[in-house]
């Protein structure tokens, strides 16, 4: 079968880089879809949905805001052939996490800002997506062991914060294009079985999660798949000079406007669905009240979006 993200079908990822970029450029507006109800996608609602993420890998979702709560969004998700999930140390029985920025006790604020765990475990507040601050460029999950990656995601606004907390998104296949076009060698040195590592977070002399080694891009039943950070700590890359160059190509990437970057703030009844694409998040002020806070939920699959 012919693959486009095989180094050596050249004319094969010429036909789908054509395809590609066809699409591009576009704006956020473009992958907007408007749901009457977010548990039950009409027929005409998922064919919308389906163009937007074949195209992008990534949909902007447009619900009431009332109608956004934990069984709604599992019988929307499912409507997406998303299955399996991800859960995390902070999710809930359903592995939806609520993501909101906490505020550490006075007491406790050195030692949750020096990462370590309070009461010998880890807590919200060590994790920054829990937080106020800025998020680098990465993909869900890329601290997941290799056999169990996240596919896809989605992400809803309940409220929005008092400013700021945009997002960035980059579809990976387009990270993925740019990077070949520069040198399929950046394409070789991500794809080694080594080429990315994240050490055991380990806690008070327990270990939360092991070790993970494996690629940046791989092929998982003829799709795309990305792992990638772009912090600088806690992250370990194969030591080679091409593996060195190929980083430093992706560390120029964000800053290239032919990459076609969206840049959205969600507001209240909004959300994103993806196959898992490149994504950062800026630092945010947030109303005092709790009640008023930014809040989103977060859901993470094993599994990619799949509609007919």
């Amino acid at each position: 079968m012919d693959d486009p993200f095989d180094l050596s079908e050249e004319r094969t990822y010429s036909r789908w880089r054509a395809r590609k970029l066809g699409a591009y450029p576009s704006e956020i507006n473009d992958l907007r879809v408007p749901l009457r109800r977010l548990d039950r996608p009409s027929p005409a609602e998922r064919a919308a949905l389906k163009t937007r993420i074949d195209t992008f890998n990534m949909a902007l979702v447009e619900v009431d805001p009332d109608g956004i709560e934990t069984e709604a969004l599992l019988s929307f998700t499912r409507a997406l052939g998303l299955r399996r999930t991800d859960a995390n140390l902070f999710a809930d029985a359903s592995a939806v996490s609520r993501i909101a920025a906490t505020r550490p006790d006075p007491d406790e604020q050195d030692r949750a800002g020096a990462g370590h765990s309070l009461h010998g475990r880890a807590t919200v507040g060590d994790f920054i997506p829990y937080t106020d601050k800025p998020l680098s460029w990465h993909t869900d999950g890329y601290y997941n062991a290799p056999d169990h990656q996240v596919g896809a995601w989605c992400l809803f606004c309940v409220r929005d914060a008092r400013e700021g907390g945009e997002n960035g998104l980059i579809d990976h296949e387009m990270a993925y294009l740019r990077l070949r076009d520069e040198s399929p060698q950046h394409i070789a040195a991500l794809s080694h079985p080594r080429a990315l590592s994240i050490p055991a977070h380990v806690q008070d002399g327990r270990t939360l999660r092991a070790a993970s080694v494996g690629p940046v891009f791989s092929v998982r039943n003829g799709q795309l798949h990305m792992r990638y950070s772009a912090r600088a700590r806690h992250v370990s890359w194969r030591n080679t000079p091409d593996t060195y160059a190929a980083r430093a190509a992706l560390d120029r990437l964000f800053s290239r406007p032919d990459v076609f970057t969206f840049r959205y703030r969600l507001r209240p009844g909004e959300g994103l669905v993806s196959n898992n694409v490149l994504h950062c998040r800026a630092g945010f002020g947030d109303d005092e009240d709790p009640a008023k806070a930014r809040l989103l939920y977060r859901i993470r699959f094993l599994d990619r979006v799949v509609l007919d």
